[in-house]
């Protein structure tokens, strides 16, 4: 098997499938004032939110200006894409422009950083002493079965987080000399640029090299960090006064709100509760398999591996539990995305469990997969799923009105087009199911039916197309393995 050619199938495959299910819709808040601090940026050569009005949260007033109060890493990133935008298109200054922005970061950023992490979960879980079949199944249920899925559709930071936690991962423990710990430790505190969480593994793989490999190698680890680490304390002593003080001690200030001790409800929740989408394990049951591939590396030889992603897996548990044990005895606990924050621990768990995905019975494989399958398609068809407990209901909703279509077919292009669906009527405030049955009799229904169908058929000729593309990539790599064993 040639690891750079089944990389290239990995990367090819996934990213496409993410085009597949486009989500060109700028919902997210978080993102919203993520980008227009980037654009603000380079607009207005200020650090502050120019276009405030258009989402008016996810920001802070501090000093007389509005500023973003999330880390400042997908900002950064995205600067220099705003710079060669605005040349090439212009400002983006309204709601519509921002939309369109938002859809070619997609493209560029969400999908091909979620399909480039599934190719260094496949070269984990090799790593790891996988065989073909088994690192092929980490890196599609890491894609597909995983919120990897709804991340490589949509902009969010923490598909971009999850992506640099596995690739210093790996930059931490492959073959190579200082300058690829050097790159470990930079990419490691990109991730926490990101998100914040994510910092946890910096210790981690510190002392991950340093047991490993000695001195030298640790030191090279630590000038990787040192440049991203004296930024971010530059931002937050600059803006926030202090090199440890983020815009989240703003924002929560007032509310005296920060961090707690984690109850045994919010944890066991994080990992099992169905409430907002929040269990991991329960929504995507195969990583029980990435926990189990832990304790397997430890009797294997790779102890000291298996403790560091282990320690970064249960410490980044558990400060996401403090966090969120406040959000709960909270009025902000409608805010609670916990499935979001344990991301960054995704890809480790996801390729730790491909060992054990080869040798498992099949019927137990598919046990494992096709829930983590189901659900995760039922979120990418939704698209952005408003907060509440009230999630997978909505997510079926959406599938039933939508006749499974993805947020391209079934709501962007009816709007782009100016043709009514089933979807796109039954969607707004003003009309319920029961005003859309009372419609279908009618020619009106007729032609709403006739719309849905229309675009039924051509994302069903679009999947199709993807699919035989798809056949004929993997179909080249089954004749070169048959030609290799002969």
């Amino acid at each position: 098997m040639s690891d750079f050619k089944d990389g290239r199938r990995v990367f090819l495959t996934a990213w496409l499938v993410y085009a597949a299910f486009w989500n060109p819709w700028l919902q997210s808040t978080m993102t919203k004032s993520l980008l227009d601090q980037a654009v603000s940026f380079v607009d207005t050569n200020e650090w502050a939110l120019a276009h405030y009005n258009l989402y008016s949260t996810d920001a802070i007033s501090l000093q007389g200006r509005w500023l973003t109060v999330h880390p400042p890493g997908l900002a950064w990133l995205v600067t220099p894409f705003y710079l060669l935008w605005r040349v090439l298109v212009g400002q983006a200054e309204t709601a519509e422009t921002f939309q369109v922005f938002n859809g070619f970061l997609v493209f560029v950023l969400a999908a091909t950083s979620s399909a480039f992490a599934a190719v260094q979960v496949a070269w984990l879980a090799r790593w790891l002493g996988a065989a073909r079949p088994g690192q092929l199944w980490a890196a599609a249920l890491f894609a597909f079965g995983t919120q990897s899925f709804v991340f490589g559709t949509m902009l969010l930071k923490e598909g971009l987080c999850g992506a640099a936690v596995v690739t210093s991962f790996r930059l931490a423990i492959e073959p190579g000399g200082f300058s690829r710990r050097t790159a470990s430790g930079a990419v490691a505190c990109v991730a926490t640029a990101f998100t914040y969480q994510a910092g946890l593994l910096v210790p981690v793989l510190l002392a991950l090299v340093g047991w490993r490999e000695g001195r030298r190698p640790a030191m090279g680890f630590f000038l990787g960090c040192a440049p991203v680490l004296i930024a971010l304390g530059i931002y937050n002593t600059v803006l926030f006064g202090l090199p440890w003080r983020t815009a989240y001690y703003f924002a929560t200030a007032e509310a005296h709100f920060g961090f707690g001790m984690p109850t045994v409800t919010v944890l066991a929740g994080l990992l099992l509760g169905p409430e907002k989408g929040a269990g991991v394990l329960l929504y995507a049951p195969f990583l029980v398999l990435g926990l189990a591939g832990l304790a397997r590396t430890g009797r294997l030889g790779r102890a000291g591996e298996a403790a560091a992603v282990g320690c970064f897996v249960v410490g980044l548990w558990l400060v996401v539990g403090a966090w969120q044990s406040e959000f709960h005895a909270h009025p902000f606990a409608g805010l609670t995305i916990g499935h979001r924050m344990l991301y960054p621990a995704i890809p480790l768990l996801a390729a730790f469990a491909g060992p054990l995905l080869e040798q498992i019975p099949v019927g137990w494989r598919l046990v494992c997969a096709m829930p983590s399958f189901f659900f995760s398609y039922l979120n990418v068809q939704a698209g952005f799923i408003p907060g509440g407990a009230d999630q997978l209901p909505y997510a079926l909703k959406t599938w039933i009105s939508g006749t499974g279509m993805g947020v391209l077919f079934k709501e962007a292009l009816p709007v782009w087009l100016g043709l009514d669906t089933l979807h796109t009527v039954v969607s707004r405030p003003d009309v319920s199911a029961e005003d859309l049955l009372r419609l279908l009799p009618t020619p009106e229904g007729f032609i709403l039916i006739r719309n849905q169908l229309i675009f039924l058929v051509l994302n069903l000729a679009v999947l199709c197309c993807l699919a035989w593309f798809l056949r004929k990539l993997w179909a080249g790599s089954k004749e070169g393995e048959q030609r290799v064993r002969q």
